[in-house]
C-alpha cells in the first residue's frame, strides 16, 4: 500500500512539473552602436514550432506585437520598429480577417538617437500574443532594459 501511494505521488509530481507555464517564445535584446549618437535596438524572438506571433501591424483580430519605451530625456526614438523575418499571411476564420504572423524567428529593429553623447539605457516592454493552429495563450508582456554605451 505504501509503495503504491509513493508511486502515485511520484507520477503526480511529474505531471505537475510538466504542467508549468508554457512559454514557446524566447526573447533577446541588444543595442548595436551605429555612430557616436545613434544605436540600433534589436529585439529578437525565437519561436518554437508550431507556434507563431503576430505582426505589429495587425489591425483586427489577434493581439499584435507591441513595443513600448519608457520616456528617457536623452533618447529619441526614430519611427516605428522594422520587422525582419519571413512574414506569413493568411485568412483566419476565427478572427474573420487576414492576419500576418511570424514563425520560427523574427527581429524587430529600432533606430534611436542620443541627444548628447553619453551612457544611458533604454527601458521598455514587448507585449505579444502567441498561437498555434489549435489554441492561443494569454497575452504576455516582457520587460527589457538595454544599455547604450
Amino acid at each position: 500500500m505504501k509503495k503504491g501511494m509513493i508511486l502515485f505521488c511520484s507520477v503526480l509530481m511529474v505531471f505537475v512539473a510538466g504542467a508549468q507555464k508554457l512559454n514557446p517564445v524566447k526573447w533577446t535584446f541588444e543595442a548595436v552602436k551605429k555612430s557616436e549618437k545613434q544605436y540600433e535596438i534589436k529585439i529578437s524572438a525565437a519561436i518554437e514550432a508550431p507556434w507563431h506571433i503576430y505582426s505589429q501591424f495587425v489591425k483586427d483580430g489577434p493581439i499584435p506585437t507591441t513595443i513600448t519605451y519608457k520616456a528617457n530625456p536623452l533618447v529619441q526614438i526614430k519611427g516605428p520598429a522594422k520587422e525582419l523575418g519571413k512574414i506569413e499571411k493568411k485568412f483566419d476564420k476565427n478572427f474573420n480577417t487576414d492576419i500576418a504572423y511570424f514563425s520560427n524567428n523574427v527581429q524587430f529593429t529600432q533606430l534611436v538617437n542620443l541627444k548628447v553623447a553619453s551612457k544611458t539605457k533604454i527601458v521598455g516592454e514587448v507585449e505579444y500574443g502567441v498561437c498555434n493552429d489549435d489554441r492561443c495563450l494569454p497575452p504576455a508582456k516582457i520587460a527589457f532594459e538595454i544599455a547604450l554605451q
